[in-house]
């Protein structure tokens, strides 16, 4: 084991780069939630990757932005301590949109790190419009050619959806990484508490239901796990929103949107529990959830 590469690594960027997606793709399964929605990482969702080369742990962090409340102070922090304590950092970008005020954010935050940084320019088979910005972004934060750089940085180009460069983004990884005793055993491939890949499995299914309606205003909290039998699992959960009127949206006519949306979350949880779920799900309104830092420490955003 000793011969063999094993290190952390962190998936760091703005919202919406496709951080997830990449996770997911590396790891061959879902390990994150997915969504077209900014901000759908809340938590630390750290994935294994075994091979013989080695263990890679992917961490992938919610997007780096302008908080707006406590919530969104809160994922900053998560996001920049994983970065901190990387052996090495992926800064996600998305070369097919413009280089912004929370892309020299993430720049900002992630530079004053000592480990190698490679920067992964996503969405590559979109034509990767916008690379050179994300590139002279680097050069004017160093003060220095891309090239001059290359002992700190490493440019790869890559589709997280379509799989393009994968390969050789986990080349460049692993000759980063140092050689040492696994930090998982190698039968772990992922590790995130149940109650909030429970929440969130809830969440995205949330999200591809009211698409731009709500999304911004929605939590899922687990409440209740209990084994019925050996072959049934009882789980309750709480969907909180702020306002009365998205209560109504999300719970519809004669509760038919609810009841979807639970039959969707249900066969996901059936799915990565190997058994049959009773799921049953309420709907709250609490006003400035995003606030309430008990509420938050619950969700597991404030650890």
């Amino acid at each position: 084991m000793e011969n063999k590469k094993c290190g952390i690594a962190a998936i760091v960027g703005r919202t919406n780069t496709g951080k997830s997606t990449l996770l997911n793709k590396v790891l061959g399964r879902q390990a994150a939630i997915v969504s077209n929605v900014p901000q759908t990482t809340r938590n630390i969702v750290r994935g294994i990757l075994n091979e013989p080369r080695g263990q890679i742990v992917f961490v992938d962090t919610p997007g780096i932005h302008k908080p707006k409340h406590r919530l969104g102070k809160y994922m900053n922090i998560l996001a920049e301590d994983s970065a901190r304590g990387a052996d090495v950092i992926i800064h996600l970008t998305d070369s097919s949109e413009p280089v912004g005020e929370e892309e020299r954010l993430v720049v900002q935050e992630i530079s004053q790190f000592k480990s190698p940084i490679i920067i992964a320019l996503n969405k590559i088979d979109l034509g990767g419009k916008y690379v050179p910005e994300y590139l002279k972004l680097w050069e004017d934060k160093k003060r220095k050619t891309i090239s001059e750089l290359s002992r700190e940085l490493t440019v790869v180009p890559v589709s997280a959806l379509k799989g393009t460069n994968i390969e050789r983004l986990l080349e460049v990884l692993f000759a980063c990484l140092p050689k040492g005793p696994l930090l998982y055993p190698e039968d772990i491939t992922l590790d995130f508490p149940e109650r909030l890949l429970y929440a969130d499995i809830i969440r995205e299914k949330l999200f591809q239901s009211m698409r731009q309606e709500v999304p911004h205003s929605i939590a899922v909290l687990v409440e209740e796990i209990v084994p019925r039998s050996e072959k049934l699992i009882y789980i309750r959960a709480t969907v909180f929103v702020e306002r009365p009127s998205q209560r109504g949206i999300i719970i519809g006519e004669k509760g038919k949107t609810l009841k979807n949306i639970g039959s969707l979350a249900r066969g996901d949880l059936e799915k990565q529990l190997g058994t049959k779920v009773y799921l049953e799900l309420e709907v709250k309104v609490k006003e400035n959830w995003k606030e309430d830092e008990a509420l938050l420490r619950q969700m597991g955003i404030i650890v």
